[in-house]
């Protein structure tokens, strides 16, 4: 077992002292909570994010893009293992299966754990990074919002997304990407498929903010859990456990990386063999049931 700090191990006693109880025939330390469980964060400060980054000008036809985000070595708070090898997975199932065009990865300065890198995920980064995307694509174009690492919420659906920087914010920002925010930033796309895919802990708060947007006929989130749920590092997966059933043993290993598979037959399939239940149960959010969702 790796060294950890007395933070660390206070924080995954409270976590397997009221998660429900999983894997029972394997050794607690084979498994890591993608909670934390900290005091609520301190409000924004409302700094504009509208400095183009990243993306280059769109070209005729389909554009393809992607925030890939994957955060294992925090800045102030406790690490996780696995959130830069979901990175890596997304990103080359993205751009080798998928064709996707234009993409962004953020991590945590590790930069040779990442194929693409193109800077440290705080709030401030990402944000931005998302609204350039939203401003970036059309109406026949593309986006996606893939991220994993820490999550927390007060259990009753506010829920947000532990940048980089929770805990010690920059650039204005605390460090917490919430719901709302979320929301607020892709409810003004016009793109034709909206794809969301979320592998922290309490991230299921998310569906009710996203499913409330004016364009939610154009989305589909999947999270790792419900509101007031966890996701989890194993180590036998090398993955985050969402991101393992849900991209390389569904879709990659069972589907053979078709392009053309709805993400509502791989959410069932993944799901159906996912070890974990309850509060802990992946979800998703469909917001065209009438329609199946396609990222090819």
């Amino acid at each position: 077992m790796n060294k950890v700090s007395l933070v660390s191990l206070l924080i995954l006693s409270l976590v397997f002292a009221t998660a429900p109880l999983v894997f029972a025939s394997q050794p607690v330390e084979t498994l890591k909570s993608r909670n934390l469980t900290t005091d609520q964060a301190t409000t924004d400060s409302g700094q504009q994010l509208n400095t183009p980054v990243g993306f280059s000008a769109k070209g005729a036809g389909v554009t393809k893009y992607a925030v890939i985000v994957g955060i294992s070595d925090y800045k102030a708070i406790s690490d996780l293992s696995y959130c830069d090898e979901d990175a890596t997975d997304w990103y080359n199932h993205l751009v080798g299966a998928m064709a996707f065009n234009s993409l962004l990865v953020y991590g945590d300065g590790h930069t040779g754990n990442f194929p693409r890198y193109d800077g440290i995920a705080t709030e401030y980064n990402v944000k931005q990074a998302l609204t350039n995307m939203v401003n970036s694509a059309d109406s026949d174009d593309i986006i996606c919002f893939i991220s994993s690492g820490h999550g927390s919420g007060n259990g009753k659906g506010s829920s947000f997304l532990c940048m980089w920087d929770y805990g010690a914010g920059e650039s204005g920002q605390d460090g917490a990407l919430y719901d709302t925010e979320l929301a607020t930033i892709l409810k003004v796309s016009v793109a034709s498929k909206i794809f969301v895919f979320l592998d922290h802990c309490y991230s299921g708060g998310f569906g009710d903010n996203l499913m409330g947007m004016p364009n939610k006929s154009h989305v589909y989130l999947t999270t790792t859990c419900t509101y007031r749920g966890y996701g989890y590092d194993v180590p036998a997966y090398q993955n985050g456990a969402w991101t393992y059933f849900f991209v390389e043993y569904t879709w990659i290993n069972h589907y053979g990386a078709a392009p053309h598979t709805s993400m509502e037959t791989i959410f069932t399939y993944a799901k159906a063999h996912y070890p974990y239940g309850g509060r802990d149960a992946p979800q998703q959010y469909d917001g065209d049931t009438a329609n199946a969702f396609y990222l090819g």
